[in-house]
């Protein structure tokens, strides 16, 4: 079982949250690329918790990363939930809606990477299991809301006047898990979607794709680079580049233009160098080399809000509105602009 073998008997059951906790005993599900920097992050970074639980389809890989920080293997999901006082769904998008509906059923604060779900159906299960539940526990892992670039490019609107345009650009060196068009929509794009509505507090009308020449490294039949282009219910038109195999790096940049000027967050993962008769910039190869100060951050606030009874960040509401534009963005490939229906806000989400 790796590190530690589960024994029911021995191991205390989770502890009330109503109760002040000093420590939080979190449990991980996934030690992949991402479960694994949470799990190194919450460790070594983040005050008021401990990693106390792991769990992996992998149980190898589960084991080495718990002998690394002193963790428990669990041997599926329900137990490390049970065993724990707060929990991070790590896993395959495929797998979110249904762990997070069991950390629900058990009551417990999680934090799901994003996706909430692949599908809208999926997303909405989760939101109406929390509105039936009456209370809050779901937070949604869009970390970009905690980033400092973004968070100062919020803070600079009120300088530009209306914003009327966001032009933004989200490139990777490489598709770590292979590439379909739809999956850039779902599952990296959708970054843009959720930070586009916390940047402009605003929700969407319209989604179109716009497709052209692909790159050499785009399987066949798919198509990257992609425009999506949305625009938002008081009319703003949000521009997004998503380009998977860019391959010289990975680089994040948004742009608003408003009516009296405009702001840029330019690439924060950077410094610019001047040596030996050249000016440039490092680009990482990966999300994680511009983003995890954010992830930090987004940990930090996850853990200081779950010790106050409380949820931080983006909602299961934001998740499912990110899901719904996702999913129409892939509807409308082809097919021209795609209007999105907006379900109503239950009341549970009508406060931050």
């Amino acid at each position: 079982m790796g590190r530690t073998e589960w024994a029911a008997s021995a191991r205390p059951g989770p502890r009330c949250l109503n109760a002040r906790v000093d420590t939080l005993r979190i449990g991980i599900i996934g030690t992949g690329n991402i479960g694994t920097s949470h799990a190194r992050s919450l460790h070594h970074e983040v005050s008021g918790a401990q990693i106390a639980w792991l769990y992996d389809a992998d149980t190898a890989r589960a084991s080495q990363l718990a002998d690394e920080l002193g963790a428990n293997v669990a041997p599926d999901v329900a137990r490390l939930i049970a065993s724990s006082d707060a929990v991070v769904i790590a896993s395959p998008d495929a797998l979110h809606a249904e762990q997070a509906l069991m950390c629900l059923d058990a009551q417990r604060p999680t934090l799901c990477e994003k996706p909430l779900a692949p599908t809208v159906a999926q997303a909405q299960s989760v939101v109406d299991a929390e509105v039936d539940l009456g209370r809050r526990l779901i937070s949604l892992g869009f970390m970009r809301r905690f980033d400092p670039g973004y968070v100062a490019l919020k803070d600079s609107l009120t300088t530009i006047g209306d914003p009327l345009i966001v032009h933004n650009v989200h490139r990777n060196s490489y598709a770590p898990y292979g590439l379909t068009t739809s999956g850039t929509l779902t599952n990296s794009a959708i970054h843009e979607i959720d930070i586009n509505r916390w940047l402009l507090d605003d929700d969407y009308a319209t989604v179109q794709v716009v497709t052209g020449r692909s790159g050499p490294r785009t399987p066949e039949g798919e198509f990257d680079p992609i425009l999506i282009l949305l625009t938002t219910c008081r009319g703003v038109l949000v521009e997004v580049e998503a380009f998977v195999n860019a391959t010289y790096g990975y680089e994040v940049r948004c742009e608003v233009v408003g009516s009296e000027g405009t702001v840029e967050m330019g690439d924060g993962a950077y410094l610019t160098r001047r040596s030996e008769r050249a000016i440039g910039h490092d680009l990482p190869e990966l999300w994680l080399g511009r983003f995890e100060d954010a992830y930090r951050r987004q940990l930090q606030a996850w853990v200081d809000a779950t010790h106050r009874g409380r949820t931080s960040g983006a909602t299961a509401w934001d998740g499912l509105l990110a899901t719904l534009t996702a999913n129409a963005a892939v509807a409308s490939i082809g097919h021209g602009p795609h209007a999105i229906e907006l379900p109503i806000r239950p009341a549970l989400y009508a406060q931050p």
